[in-house]
């Protein structure tokens, strides 16, 4: 007997043996987009344009706002802005620290002596060294007479901590009028 050409009386292949032909599908070709005009063309150009303008608008404005609303933080981290913000007319204090400073005049015997005290106020989240404090008396002008400086009694203050300070300037020269209290700047 020979091979059997009917298929209605073939037998399904046993499991594990050759497997069916897989179906074939026909798959369309892409359908090409209808080219562009130059309106539309234009119109995504501007788009793009716009979204890249909106991001950098965004960014300068985040800049801005920063540098307006962390006059501090930025003056300490670039001390270099301090004279633009003082040009703003915005103070700023690049070493974090706060003085808070009273003096008297007093009769030692019969020397005059001007007395000092004051507070320290590291006004950061950090740790920091207490710079030296700069006294200087003036005239009546404004000019300075005298100056020294002394050291706070804490050589360095937590966060938010206070320290203290204290000087004494005996026979004070006899046009001083005026006492200014300030950190001392570095090579003063």
């Amino acid at each position: 007997m020979g091979p059997v050409t009917d298929k209605s009386r073939m037998l399904p292949p046993p499991p594990g043996s050759i497997a069916q032909p897989l179906p074939r599908f026909e798959i369309p070709p892409p359908i090409s987009a209808p080219p562009a005009s130059p309106v539309i063309d234009r119109q995504r150009a501007r788009s793009r344009s716009l979204a890249g303008f909106s991001v950098v608008l965004a960014f300068v404005a985040g800049i801005v706002l920063l540098f307006l609303y962390m006059p501090n933080e930025i003056a300490q981290v670039w001390p270099e802005s301090a004279s633009l913000y003082e040009a703003l007319g915005m103070p700023v204090n690049t070493r974090g620290f706060k003085i808070i400073a009273s003096h008297t005049q007093e009769l030692d015997k019969t020397v005059p002596v001007i007395a000092i005290k004051g507070q320290i106020i590291n006004e950061t989240d950090r740790d920091l060294p207490v710079p030296k404090v700069r006294l200087a008396v003036r005239d009546q002008s404004g000019k300075e007479i005298y100056h020294w400086t002394v050291l706070a009694d804490q050589q360095r203050l937590g966060p938010h901590e206070q320290g203290t300070f204290s000087a004494r300037l005996d026979n004070p020269p006899a046009a001083a009028v005026d006492l200014e209290v300030r950190f001392a700047k570095s090579g003063e």
